[in-house]
């Protein structure tokens, strides 16, 4: 009798063990099914995370080329500036004086001002000489008298000669034969005054009064 009642509370100890086992294998099986929630999330913020990276470079690439291109348009701009510096640098002063725009003119003298406006148009004033051009006092007056409604003064016409000899550098310079003074241009300063002044030039009015009072 005691080895049955040995065998059943054995039997009811093994249930126990079996129903422990079960609640074990059930709650591990939750981990299991939890661990791999977390484990299909973190995959998903990985891709997540890849897809951003990829994002990021690509506009870092982007951002790389837009930058070159910036660099590359700053370098054309500076070279264009320095090509023009150069080619102001170049310039005699006088050719710089008649490609002032109109708000530095208001800072030149009544004679500069004077000197600018013949030597835009020194080829439609000057006479061709064995030196290259000359311009003498007469016409000087003549074509201020033209410009101006009067006669200018001999010592302005003088100052202005003086300008176009002093601004003109080595292309220009004054001599003075038979009494009379003249300002002798280089063929060279002439093409260079000519290919300086501004196309849209006002002095082919002025140049026929001249010409018609020579």
């Amino acid at each position: 009798m005691t080895s049955i009642e040995d065998l059943a509370a054995r039997i009811d100890e093994l249930e126990d063990r079996v129903d422990e086992l079960e609640a074990d294998t059930e709650q591990l099986e939750n981990t299991v099914d939890a661990q791999a929630q977390t484990i299909a999330s973190q995959r998903d913020q990985l891709a997540h995370y890849e897809t951003r990276t990829e994002e990021l470079e690509a506009q870092l690439d982007a951002a790389t080329d837009h930058r070159k291109h910036l660099q590359q348009r700053l370098y054309a701009v500076e070279s264009e500036e320095s090509t023009a510096n150069d080619s102001n640098t170049r310039r005699s002063p006088l050719q710089q004086l008649i490609r002032l725009p109109s708000k530095a003119r208001s800072k030149l003298t009544a004679n500069q001002e004077r000197a600018r406006f013949i030597a835009k148009d020194i080829r439609e004033y000057a006479t061709s000489v064995p030196a290259g051009f000359a311009l003498d006092s007469s016409t000087i007056r003549t074509v201020l008298h033209a410009k101006e409604g009067r006669t200018p003064h001999t010592q302005t016409v003088s100052r202005v000669m003086d300008f176009l000899d002093d601004l003109g550098k080595e292309g220009v310079k004054i001599v003075k034969r038979r009494g009379t003074k003249r300002v002798i241009f280089s063929e060279h300063a002439v093409s260079e005054l000519a290919e300086t002044a501004p196309k849209s030039s006002g002095g082919s009015a002025i140049t026929d009064v001249v010409m018609g009072w020579r």
